[in-house]
């Protein structure tokens, strides 16, 4: 094994390769409602405005259904605006809960979200900057 040392290996910048968010595409086609012709708005998931509003507002007028939702919603975390992500993840479960949807399409999400708390909860401090624990004896 390579010998790891101020963040070189054999004297180049270590880069570790994640996994993760690999299978988010670079973009989705949302299905447009209309009765008489199939459409689809292609939405580019590598070019993300800094806000989801247009977006939701887009996934919740054309009914998606929930992986679009999440789709959306892991774009924007692979992109490190978890925040944004977890907003999405809010919006479509209200949504699918105005719209009556089955418990269990819900499901997917409500893990979706708990994922990305868990993941936003690791990169808060775990001390504040400045304070120590004193202990008294």
């Amino acid at each position: 094994m390579t010998a790891l040392r101020n963040g070189h290996v054999n004297g180049h910048p270590f880069q570790p390769t994640s996994k993760r968010f690999s299978d988010i595409p670079s973009a989705i086609d949302i299905p447009v409602l209309n009765v008489d012709i199939e459409e689809a708005v292609e939405v580019n998931l590598e070019d993300l405005s800094e806000d989801p509003t247009e977006l939701c507002t887009l996934l919740e007028n054309e009914g998606a259904a929930r992986n679009f939702w999440m789709t959306a919603s892991l774009a924007y975390a692979k992109q490190h605006k978890v925040d944004h992500a977890i907003e999405i993840l809010n919006k479509g479960l209200a949504v699918m809960t105005s719209r009556g949807a089955n418990p269990r399409e819900k499901l997917s999400l409500l893990s979706c979200l708990c994922c990305l708390q868990l993941r936003k909860s690791r990169e808060v401090p775990r001390v504040a900057s400045g304070m120590y624990l004193s202990r008294r004896h």
